[in-house]
């Protein structure tokens, strides 16, 4: 294994890198480079930037945190119909308008309207009780002191929950963490089975035939999970057809490992390089002050893409309509014009605009279970664990759309329990 202490970096605020030095869509840039400064000289010298591939499409890449949310907001100009990510640049998005993260309003929206009460802040609240005992089960084993791969472990806490949600076997979690992330990173080698087109095409394949089995299966047995409620939404004024019906199963499927256990892994980290190795909860903290500050250092999501509808003028430069624009979450989170001490951990920051979730009417509809998983798991961690240590080399995964750790090795050192 190797370790990659790059991937969360604090450039000093002077240095930059060559513009004809940047590729974005290098995914060895998030695993092994310093894309922090490679998005810092971004928002100083080029926030409308050019991105040249030496196979394929090019793309534009906004940087600063005005400009991303324009783009994620404006869906009249800016669309989400045509691929949401690099890895869609080279053909047609074949989910495009059929599931809800590639649809633009107002038909996004009907989606979204009858989905809302599965998502809602009441319902994922419901489910803390369940997560604190996930947690506190997935954390046992380590309280012994011994190594203990943190990054495996929490993997399965938002997977879980998704399978909880959706009504799927436990013993489904762990292959469809590996589908999950064949899919979302198929140019990582613990993942890959080939190039990355076969990698990903074979992992959505598989998914697909899963829940179209799963699909059949609900129909003879409706139940209150939520592939059911899927099978009564109507769109357009007719049910969704079963393509759509398998599409919108994958898209929930994928958002269940993108945000939380990669949150996670960041702070131990951060929390242990912060203190000589040792690291230590804050404590005396607002939990939900500690979370949001958690999710803005971590940014999980590196981009979301979108493609222009109409020529857009940007910092005197123009987007020509069908151009493909990425908007850089990370990036936009260390904007210097909205954040004070970007690259510093400041818990107790206030205010926090980073926008994690996205924003405008795409705004990630599973926020609401992110946030309690993270609370929840962050809480459990504090009573339980009273430092912690890295215990070996971590390594990132190799993605230019998520952030996030294939491996974690760390050692617990238990917290004393009161004399009873």
């Amino acid at each position: 294994m190797t370790r990659s202490s790059m991937r969360i970096t604090a450039p000093d605020p002077c240095n930059r890198v060559r513009l004809e030095d940047i590729d974005l869509a290098d995914n060895a840039l998030y695993a092994q480079g310093d894309p922090h400064l490679a998005w810092q000289t971004l928002r100083a010298e080029s926030p409308l930037f050019w991105q040249n591939r030496s196979a394929g499409e090019g793309f534009w890449a906004v940087t600063r945190l005005k400009d991303v949310r324009r783009v994620l907001s404006e869906h009249e100009t800016f669309t989400s119909e045509a691929g949401t990510a690099i890895a869609m640049l080279d053909s047609p998005d074949p989910a495009g308008g059929s599931m809800m993260q590639s649809t633009d309003p107002p038909r996004h929206h009907e989606y979204r309207r009858q989905l809302a009460g599965r998502f809602s802040s009441h319902a994922a609240a419901s489910q803390a009780g369940w997560v604190r005992s996930f947690v506190r089960k997935t954390v046992e084993p380590a309280l012994d002191g011994g190594v203990w791969d943190a990054a495996a472990a929490f993997t399965r806490l938002p997977m879980a929950v998704g399978a909880r949600m959706m009504d799927l076997p436990d013993k489904d979690i762990d292959p469809l963490i590996h589908l999950a992330f064949s899919s979302l990173a198929p140019g990582d080698p613990h993942f890959s089975q080939g190039s990355e087109q076969e990698t990903a095409l074979a992992a959505h394949c598989e998914i697909m035939i899963y829940f179209e089995e799963r699909l059949a299966e609900v129909r003879k047995n409706p139940a209150d999970d939520l592939i059911s409620h899927l099978l009564t939404l109507s769109v357009d004024g007719r049910p969704l057809t079963d393509d759509e019906l398998l599409v919108n199963c994958l898209s929930l499927l994928l958002g269940a490992v993108v945000t939380t256990a990669q949150t996670i892994s960041a702070m131990l980290v951060q929390l242990a390089g912060s203190r000589d190795g040792e690291g230590r909860w804050p404590r005396d903290v607002p939990l939900d002050s500690l979370v949001d500050e958690a999710l803005r250092w971590s940014s999980p999501v590196n981009h979301f893409m979108r493609r222009a509808r109409v020529d857009v003028e940007m910092h005197g430069r123009t987007i020509r309509a069908g151009e493909a624009v990425t908007a850089w979450i990370a990036s936009a989170n260390r904007d210097e014009e909205a954040f004070a001490r970007p690259y510093e951990f400041d818990p107790t920051r206030s205010p926090n605009p980073h926008i994690v979730f996205g924003t405008g009417s795409h705004r990630c509809i599973g926020s609401n279970f992110a946030r309690v998983m993270l609370r929840e798991a962050f809480a459990e961690l504090m009573e339980t664990t009273e430092s912690f240590t890295l215990a070996g080399d971590y390594v990132h995964l190799l993605s230019n759309e998520i952030a996030g750790f294939v491996s974690l090795p760390v050692r617990f050192r238990a917290a004393r329990r009161p004399t009873p």
